[in-house]
């Protein structure tokens, strides 16, 4: 019988410590097996364990320098559809704040997340690419199922609440010909238009879908304002520094200086 493979990617910060111990330490705290580690490579063996309906699956991280840290691509290769949920379940043994989060926290604190909690979270951080931004964030129905919607710097996305699953619809910013934004009693209503066809994701709670709307608008004004401009970019350091400096008076909340920091060194 035929495994599948997913491909999933970390950052541990460098603030967080030596990444395969911190490993190692979350790995312990699950029924999962650390078989093998260097400091470039990770090798974790997950169990059969029928009374939770999974297959065995094995789990093998490279690990590299990054900007923010060490970058760990993981390959989890097994039968199921557990994947994902292999890796939330150790990525709840990891210190908080010891991984890149994407802003996803930040996101969500300007959003009344309901029916979702920190496993699910987890689980959109997996499925992001390597610094992969989250601009805004939301949870909506399509096609009959509900899921949580996630506006990035590459994509608008919509992946389903359960765990188990693995269901994934995505749409590049570059195809979407159109976001349209639609408000009812029972909440708010988006229409992704793309490759001449239409998609809607309805029963957002009222501003999220707004939020979402309002951020694709300015992602995608944002070449055309880049082409235009004839000024040197703003060193990043300096803007950091003019960012703790509205955080120290009040102006930006911690998160908020957190979230345009990480930014910013992305981009050094």
């Amino acid at each position: 019988m035929a495994t599948i493979r997913r491909s999933i990617y970390w950052t541990v910060l460098t603030s967080a410590g030596d990444p395969t111990a911190l490993i190692t330490k979350a790995v312990s705290t699950t029924d999962f097996t650390v078989t093998s580690s260097t400091p470039t490579s990770i090798v974790i063996e997950v169990p059969r364990a029928m009374i939770k309906n999974r297959w065995a699956a094995t789990i093998q991280g490279t690990l590299s320098p990054g900007d923010l840290g060490t970058d760990i691509e993981w390959v989890v290769e097994g039968l199921g559809n557990k994947h994902f949920e292999h890796m939330v379940t150790i990525g709840e043994g990891m210190p908080e704040g010891s991984l890149y989060d994407h802003g996803i926290p930040a996101a969500v604190a300007k959003i009344a997340m309901k029916f979702f909690g920190r496993k699910e979270i987890r689980h959109l951080a997996n499925v992001l690419d390597r610094g992969e931004f989250v601009h805004a964030i939301g949870v909506g129905n399509l096609g009959g199922k509900m899921g949580i919607v996630a506006l990035t710097d590459n994509r608008l996305l919509f992946l389903e609440k359960s765990i188990g699953s693995e269901n994934l619809v995505e749409f590049a910013l570059g195809s979407i010909g159109a976001l349209s934004l639609g408000k009812k009693m029972g909440g708010e209503t988006l229409t992704v238009t793309h490759s001449g066809t239409n998609v809607t994701i309805t029963t957002l709670q009222h501003g999220q879908g707004d939020a979402i709307a309002r951020k694709f608008r300015e992602l995608s004004e944002k070449p055309a304002a880049v082409t235009g401009a004839v000024t040197p970019a703003a060193d990043p350091i300096a803007q950091i520094e003019r960012l703790a400096g509205l955080r120290d008076k009040g102006i930006l909340t911690e998160a908020e200086f957190q979230t345009q920091k990480t930014q910013l060194l992305l981009n050094l």
